[in-house]
């Protein structure tokens, strides 16, 4: 069965019930499922096979709430999320929302989901299919900055995509990072784990680093020496008041990519750099085009930004809702 949502059937003619997936049924979808619908997003991206409008963000103090929608021929999905940084001081997850698949033709809606869940495993594919395609396959090192939920789940995305000898852990709270290290080892025992005791340790020890915050300021201080050949990955800030590295990683990179050119303006990690005139608007490609280009990165400095985009929501909830119905996982809601 082709896990994608151009196979559903017409369903404008009958009424289905409505199926709902928790995280612990989400949870039981293979990443490599979540990954190839990440990709496909991407593949949409090039043939613009899809409506996506501008997510409307509303901020209250340091908290955001995010609608997010998206079509396709078969499909249209739409995500409401929260953001409230300062939960896990209570904790409690920083992310939470709820997402709702629905047919393109009827209007019907199909699946309700665990929007907190899908942000996680799709934000950590994408994350995932950076490592893939931006590292090399011999890399041993790396680094997580950030061990919330989206810290953990780019750590088992990077995990799915290359044989990481040595992870390193960075979180203010060393608390919060050994106890995300203690989860990882219960599902990959075989590497060793490093508590970093500051930002700098893990960028000097790392060939891949990816920071998972909202962090309002860069999280360390660096010398181009401590920058050059290795990739950095931006998954948290996606607000312009938000950047997780310093000027000095964009500025020594070779290539510069984001997920969405809406980064530009979004986040602070591209648009504070392009305000200070330290890099063009020019120089920024967009991820998909590295698509079936089998580019070779060693050795290079690489930087990618993602803030995430409602496409990829449509794509990984119409897989997980077809895997889910094929294997009978959720529970049927009848309005």
């Amino acid at each position: 069965m082709s896990l994608w949502y151009g196979d559903i059937k017409n369903l404008s003619n009958e009424k289905v019930a409505m199926l709902f997936l928790n995280k612990y049924a989400i949870g039981k979808i293979d990443q490599g499922v979540i990954q190839t619908a990440v990709e496909k997003a991407y593949q949409l991206v090039l043939s613009q096979l899809y409506n996506m409008p501008d997510r409307m963000h509303v901020e209250d103090r340091e908290n955001t709430l995010l609608l997010m929608p998206c079509f396709s021929e078969k499909f249209f999905a739409t995500k409401l999320v929260s953001v409230f940084p300062e939960a896990r001081q209570h904790g409690q997850p920083a992310v939470n929302g709820v997402m709702v698949l629905s047919d393109n033709v009827s209007g019907q809606p199909l699946a309700i989901m665990d929007g907190a869940a899908i942000t996680a495993q799709r934000t950590g594919a994408v994350g995932g299919l950076g490592v893939k395609l931006l590292t090399a396959d011999s890399i041993q090192t790396a680094g997580i900055m950030g061990a919330g939920v989206q810290g953990l789940s780019q750590a088992r995305y990077l995990l799915f995509n290359r044989n990481i000898k040595t992870l390193y852990i960075y979180d203010l709270s060393n608390k919060a990072a050994m106890g995300m290290i203690n989860t990882l080892k219960k599902e990959f025992a075989d590497l060793e784990y490093v508590a970093a005791k500051t930002p700098g340790q893990l960028v000097s020890n790392s060939k891949v680093i990816i920071a998972a915050t909202t962090s309002k300021t860069p999280l360390f201080e660096s010398s181009p020496d401590n920058i050059l050949g290795k990739t950095f990955i931006s998954i948290g800030s996606f607000r312009p008041d938000m950047q997780e590295f310093p000027h000095i990683v964009i500025e020594s990179a070779d290539d510069i990519f984001v997920d969405t050119m809406f980064a530009a303006k979004e986040s602070g990690d591209i648009a504070n750099p392009l305000k200070d005139n330290v890099i063009q608007k020019g120089e920024i490609k967009e991820f998909a085009g590295l698509l079936g280009k089998n580019e070779i990165f060693e050795n290079r400095t690489i930087f990618f930004k993602s803030v995430g985009m409602a496409l990829f929501d449509l794509t990984v909830a119409s897989a997980v809702y077809q895997l889910a119905m094929e294997k009978k996982l959720g529970q049927k809601l009848d309005f």
